[in-house]
């Protein structure tokens, strides 16, 4: 056991390493993007990227959940599982990319991005999936050592093709922006794609289908409402402000999400053990783990809002600088949508999907509404906030589901209450005091820093050793 354990942790270090470098692209490379790019190119380059994810929405028909699931429910013949499943996927994708094809001046002039675009957009569609399930497989069996592996291909990959295209189409660098970022993704995909095939050996079982079907088809509503929630803010706030306007918040949300790339890694990593906890009725020691991570997300969270304005003059340039005032709510929703995902992981082990899409399309509807009202007013930085409002909304109603579905009680309300409140009121305060002598915000940072690491000591203290024992053996 003690075994089994050590292989959990070290998996669960890596694979949440792996997934930072693979979601952290956007971030990590921002000094580079915002120098070859201008306002207008990046605002064009991200509503490309909004609209991806609103169509992957359709393409993918939510398959990746199923495949979790399937990975708990037909693991001894799970080759063949996700082989078949993969077929559904692919067929559906390119039924989807026909109706895209047929009427591409359409959609092109819809959502204002170039047939070139919209072309390499629906192969990328049609093979990212797999990349994505051979990372799930990857996941559950603790093999972290490929998911590194994906990662540095796709993070290098990513940089060098965007950077040589960006160069090559000096006056449409947007085109090489966007081309570059697919080209990996690609490769890799049509890589696994052959290799799940190769290995499952079947690509129809009806039984798969209806069982996959059943569990994803409830999703697909809530992948759209995720998308809106996430994205639709950028597109509005195109059709209200401008492209230079949408590039701005662009960039401002691409830092406030950097505590999502952490968490909901992490939240990908412990998901296994979680299932497991669930399968074996162990729901104390599932909340007591996720207690700790949540306030693990609060730390998270507040390390970037305190860094914030220091951090967007060395990504970005000072025509960006004016997206500070988004790091506030869009951080903190971003933690309250990594508080959700704990809830969502019941309900999947329940197959209470259904309830899942319920609470998303309530709160894109929310988020949409808000937006229309205010962004016209307001500005761009009212988008930040109404997503802020959205998330907790969500939050509080997928905590009130897995209250109904689960037999068991496993979280306390006030301690979420607590949690989101604490968040919040962290989050105002170092927005507050941006304006403030750059001493004494550091001065409230650190000492806000202080008291959560003094909170999470001992698990501080259990990594470090634990670090120390690896050097020692070595």
């Amino acid at each position: 056991m003690k075994n089994d354990n050590g292989k959990v942790a070290k998996a669960t270090l890596w694979y949440t390493i792996s997934n930072i470098l693979l979601r952290g692209v956007s971030v990590f490379t921002a000094p580079i993007f915002t120098r070859l790019l201008s306002t207008s190119d990046y605002g064009i380059a991200s509503n490309f990227s909004s609209w991806m994810g609103i169509v992957l929405c359709f393409t993918d028909l939510s398959l990746s959940t199923a495949v979790i699931r399937g990975k708990v429910e037909f693991h001894n013949d799970f080759k063949s599982y996700l082989s078949s499943i993969q077929t559904l996927g692919i067929i559906w994708t390119i039924i989807c990319a026909i109706f895209f094809l047929i009427g591409i001046d359409f959609w092109s002039d819809f959502m204002h991005i170039d047939k070139i675009c919209i072309v390499a957009m629906l192969f990328y569609l049609v093979v990212y999936p797999s990349l994505s399930y051979a990372q799930i497989d990857y996941r559950f069996d603790y093999r972290y050592k490929e998911n590194v592996a994906i990662s540095i291909i796709n993070t290098l990959g990513t940089v060098i093709c965007s950077i040589g295209l960006i160069l090559f189409w000096t006056d449409q660098r947007y085109l090489g922006r966007i081309i570059g970022m697919l080209i990996p993704t690609m490769f890799m995909g049509t890589y696994f794609a052959v290799r799940i095939f190769r290995n499952g050996k079947t690509l129809l079982n009806k039984e798969y289908w209806k069982y996959a079907l059943k569990i994803s088809l409830p999703l697909i509503p809530h992948g759209l409402a995720m998308i809106v929630l996430g994205q639709i803010d950028r597109v509005m706030i195109m059709k209200y402000c401008g492209e230079s306007a949408a590039g701005i918040y662009s960039f401002g949300y691409s830092y406030a999400v950097l505590s999502a790339v952490v968490t909901n890694a992490i939240n990908d990593a412990v998901q296994p053990q979680m299932y497991e906890m669930l399968k074996n009725k162990q729901e104390k020691s599932m909340a007591k783990m996720t207690y700790k991570l949540m306030v693990f997300g609060i730390l998270i969270t507040v390390l970037l809002i305190g860094a914030g304005p220091e951090a967007l003059k060395i990504l970005g340039t000072e025509d960006y600088y004016s997206a500070k005032w988004i790091i506030f709510p869009v951080a903190v929703g971003t933690f309250m949508q990594y508080l959700y995902q704990f809830f969502g992981v019941i309900e999947i082990y329940c197959k209470k999907t259904f309830y899942m899409a319920i609470g998303s399309c309530g709160a894109a509807v929310v988020n949409f509404i808000l937006n229309m009202i205010f962004i016209p007013r307001y500005g761009y930085v009212a988008a930040s906030y109404t997503t802020l409002m959205s998330y907790f909304l969500l939050m509080l109603f997928h905590f009130v589901i897995t209250k109904i579905i689960y037999n068991k009680k496993i979280y306390s309300f006030g301690h979420i209450i607590i949690i989101s409140f604490i968040a919040v009121f962290m989050g105002i305060l170092l927005s507050l005091i941006y304006t403030a002598n750059i001493l004494i915000r550091y001065i409230v940072f650190v000492f806000i820093i202080c008291i959560m690491v003094f909170y999470l000591r001992s698990e501080i203290k259990m990594i470090l050793n634990k670090f120390i024992r690896k050097v020692e053996d070595k």
